[in-house]
C-alpha cells in the first residue's frame, strides 16, 4: 500500500508542477518547453498511478469502489493528496473503511 501513497503522491505534485508552473510559463511568458517537460512526467506518474490502484484492487487490498474513488480523486485538482491521506486510514478485512 506504500507504494500506491508514494504514487498519489507524485502524481498530485506533477499536477501541481503542470498546472501551477509550466502552464503559466507557457501561456504569460511564451515558454511552451516546460509544458512539453512536465507534461509527460505528469502522465507517466498518472500511469504509474493507475496501475498501483489496479493491482491494490487485483491483489484485493482495496475494492472496486475504493479504486473508482481513487480514480475520480486524480482527475480532481489536488485529489491525489487527499487520495493520500485517505490511504493512511488504517485498513478492515473488507478493504478501507
Amino acid at each position: 500500500m506504500t507504494g500506491l501513497r508514494r504514487a498519489a503522491i507524485a502524481e498530485a505534485l506533477t499536477l501541481l508542477a503542470l498546472v501551477g508552473f509550466a502552464v503559466p510559463l507557457k501561456y504569460s511568458f511564451g515558454v511552451p518547453i516546460a509544458v512539453s517537460i512536465v507534461g509527460p512526467i505528469h502522465g507517466l506518474a498518472f500511469i504509474v498511478f493507475f496501475s498501483f490502484a489496479i493491482r491494490s484492487w487485483a491483489e484485493e487490498l482495496i475494492n472496486a469502489n475504493r479504486v473508482s474513488r481513487l480514480i475520480v480523486g486524480a482527475f480532481i485538482s489536488m485529489g491525489g493528496f487527499i487520495n493520500e491521506r485517505w490511504l493512511r486510514q488504517p485498513q478492515t478485512e473488507t478493504g478501507f473503511q
